[in-house]
């Protein structure tokens, strides 16, 4: 079901944001977290890395898309924001294209 990937991928993205563990796919690590919270991961980091490599995969087929999931769930952009930093054109634009990655990346968990 699509909400569940849209939960991990929120799940991931707060991994991503709280990890030090360096595995990631170029994008630079974002502080989120205020100082002097923990704010622990709700996913495994199992888990965290099968979403990680999907979105490599989706990176790698579809670079437009992967960076759209990216803006949208790791930096928290708006849909206007991501519209104007990735050059992708309307605020439509990327709702589609968010929608089309969410679909590729929940198909991908469920192949595997």
């Amino acid at each position: 079901m699509l909400s569940d990937t849209q939960q991990r991928l929120t799940e991931w993205a707060r991994w991503v944001r709280t990890s030090d563990s360096g595995l990631r796919m170029g994008y630079n690590r974002v502080s989120l977290v205020p100082a002097g919270s923990v704010a622990m991961p709700v996913c495994t980091d199992e888990e965290a890395l099968a979403v990680d490599r999907a979105i490599a995969r989706l990176k790698r087929r579809d670079k437009d898309m992967a960076n759209i999931l990216v803006m949208v769930y790791s930096y928290g952009f708006s849909m206007a924001r991501v519209a104007r930093e990735s050059g992708v054109g309307s605020r439509e634009r990327v709702r589609y294209l968010l929608g089309a990655a969410e679909a590729w990346v929940d198909a991908v968990l469920h192949v595997v």
